[in-house]
């Protein structure tokens, strides 16, 4: 039988020993507060997006808008960034769809706009999630009649990654151009912003077999979100929407932007980094 980790308990143990304070809300969830607190108005938003079950939910110590909330308030705070908020609704992708896109960050900087969705430990136990059927359904993509079949083929494409959230990222796409198709001067950057399993944290596991394959399972991530971000671009050519640019990053080699702030050796604690 295949070996599975339960990553709260693990985490919560190695802040345990680490020295890293949190509290239990009802085990097994195990709540943390933010490095840095958000504004009420940012903390409104959040509460609002469908993203959380619950208000506190960004506070659990595996969760990825958690993840994000603690990166972008620091970089906020060295003020790179401005009109930063979480669990943007952008737009609602399709045409007579009921649900927007929630983005896990937005905010601006030198002018331009970016949109970012966080992923922590989904990766590394989870899946791709398929799309529903409604999105195979051109009449109600709200894009020009000759692109869409290579909208189709995007979303079609999307199915045949297993571990990389490309589904989810075509969504996010849709729902971007929906919001900005008549904003052709405003530069746009969307990020699929993912923590790459470290060896800190892969070292503190202490089972052999978990080991490697979290290390076989890092690399096939790493190999589709090269690919994940090559097909998305060259899609964006084809359709000739030039003033975006889409990006898979990790939180891994994104310090130097923080590295001049006080709370970023917290960060890096906080993630094994």
């Amino acid at each position: 039988m295949k070996k599975t980790m339960n990553f709260t308990k693990t985490i919560y143990q190695l802040y345990s020993d680490m020295g890293i304070k949190t509290k239990y809300h009802q085990s097994p969830i195990v709540y943390i507060e933010p490095i840095i607190p958000l504004s009420s108005e940012q903390e409104k938003k959040l509460k609002e997006g469908d993203g959380q079950s619950n208000p506190n939910e960004y506070k659990q110590i595996n969760s990825s808008t958690g993840l994000a909330v603690n990166y972008y308030k620091i970089l906020e705070k060295t003020e790179k960034i401005k009109d930063l908020l979480f669990e943007d609704k952008v737009a609602i992708p399709l045409i007579k769809g009921r649900k927007p896109a929630n983005l896990d960050v937005s905010y601006k900087r030198d002018g331009k706009i970016y949109y970012v969705e966080s992923k922590f430990l989904e990766p590394y136990y989870s899946g791709n999630e398929h799309n529903r059927d409604s999105y195979f359904d051109t009449n109600r993509y709200d894009v020009p009649e000759k692109d869409k079949e290579v909208w189709f083929r995007l979303f079609s494409d999307a199915q045949e990654y297993k571990l990389y959230n490309f589904s989810q990222l075509c969504r996010h796409l849709l729902a971007i151009w929906r919001k900005h198709k008549d904003d052709q001067q405003l530069e746009i950057f969307f990020q699929s912003v993912t923590w790459r399993m470290s060896d800190l944290f892969i070292d503190k596991i202490n089972d052999d077999d978990l080991e490697e394959s979290f290390r076989y399972r890092r690399t096939s991530i790493e190999k589709e979100s090269i690919s994940c971000q090559q097909r998305i671009n060259d899609f964006l050519t084809k359709i000739r929407w030039t003033n975006i640019k889409f990006e898979c990053l990790h939180y891994n080699d994104m310090l130097e932007d923080i590295s001049s702030s006080p709370f970023t050796e917290e960060f890096k604690k906080r993630y094994f980094l």
